[in-house]
């Protein structure tokens, strides 16, 4: 069994460049974001960001960077995932976001309700990009990190704003580069060496997290996304994640339902601990599953949403792999708990 997870590859079929692009495309989720608050303080002075506590470091940035005060409402799973919000609360700036998939959003009377006191609703549709019946009816911007369902380089779609000036990454390059290696690796080419492209992964994500302001998406990137059979790819998910539901007895973080497509499949475990026996587990294989996410800097012990970055496993669910490697997924979580 080859490995499962971890970043995507490009393979060596050719790819048709696409001449004109239709909305606008970034670099990356934090470009977007800047970008988002640069053109909403052209018309008003923003304080603060009320934002899911349930989130990384690169969500958060784009906000401390521009002097923007970051708060959160607290979150945790009972069976479902919660949503500890005051209503009441002065915002500039909701930040709404979908987790994995999943019917989970932030009920839309209580983003209605915000948007009735003056709030700017920042939608981040990543996660629910391929969900059906989507209500977004009060929202202001919102993006979509599309790296995160394909095998791209770069590129985050945005809405609600104009088209904008934007330069072409210097480093882009060298991470598509890494890509083809892998999918050289994987198939077989023995003069690739795995800690190349590695390399080349960790230090894309290293300039990315210094260097993502005003760049677009890459044309190779672009046309791949034009390319891709979206409809082919929210099948193949829900099967796999099907599969995964149905043959492990766990507790995910919700149920699959006709509407639902998902990033991953997200897993609650009953404690850290067993978290990572899991985890650690199914690296030995070559499965790897990712955790989400690694505790932002900004979450305190008291705080409820620690039990989500401590207890959570990613389960893999891409259009890269089928039911065989599903089934192989369940047979190392089975012989590992």
């Amino acid at each position: 069994m080859k490995e499962i997870g971890s970043e995507f590859w490009i393979s060596d079929t050719r790819i048709v460049p696409v001449k004109e692009r239709e909305g606008l495309f970034v670099l990356s989720g934090r470009t977007a974001i800047d970008l988002i608050l640069q053109d909403i303080q052209k018309r008003m002075n923003v304080r603060n960001v009320y934002m899911p506590a349930y989130c990384c470091d690169s969500m958060i940035a784009p906000f401390l960077q521009r002097s923007i005060r970051v708060d959160f409402y607290d979150m945790f799973f009972d069976g479902r995932l919660n949503y500890e919000i005051d209503a009441d609360k002065d915002v500039d700036i909701l930040y709404v976001c979908n987790y994995f998939g999943y019917e989970n959003t932030l009920p839309d009377e209580l983003v209605k309700h915000f948007k009735s006191k003056g709030s700017v609703i920042l939608y981040d549709r990543t996660h629910s990009y391929l969900m059906e019946n989507q209500h977004e009816r009060h929202t202001d911007y919102a993006f979509v990190s599309l790296r995160k369902w394909m095998g791209v380089v770069t590129g985050t779609q945005v809405e609600g704003l104009e088209q904008v000036n934007l330069s072409e990454c210097p480093y882009a390059d060298a991470k598509a580069q890494a890509m083809r290696a892998k999918y050289q690796y994987l198939n077989g080419n023995l003069s690739v060496e795995k800690t190349s492209f590695l390399e080349a992964f960790a230090n894309f994500g290293k300039q990315l997290e210094m260097d993502y302001r005003d760049y677009g998406m890459d044309d190779l990137s672009y046309a791949l996304f034009k390319s891709q059979d979206w409809g082919q790819m929210r099948t193949r998910r829900r099967t796999n994640a099907a599969y995964l539901h149905e043959h492990l007895q766990l507790n995910f973080l919700g149920e699959l339902s006709d509407e639902a497509c998902p990033l991953f499949v997200p897993v609650i475990f009953e404690s850290h601990a067993v978290r990572e026996k899991v985890r650690q587990a199914l690296i030995k294989t070559q499965i790897y599953c990712p955790v989400h996410w690694p505790k932002n800097r900004m979450i305190t012990p008291e705080m409820k949403v620690n039990q989500l970055f401590d207890h959570e496993l990613s389960l893999i669910c891409d259009q890269r792999y089928g039911l065989e490697e599903m089934a192989f997924i369940v047979k190392k979580i089975q012989e590992s708990i």
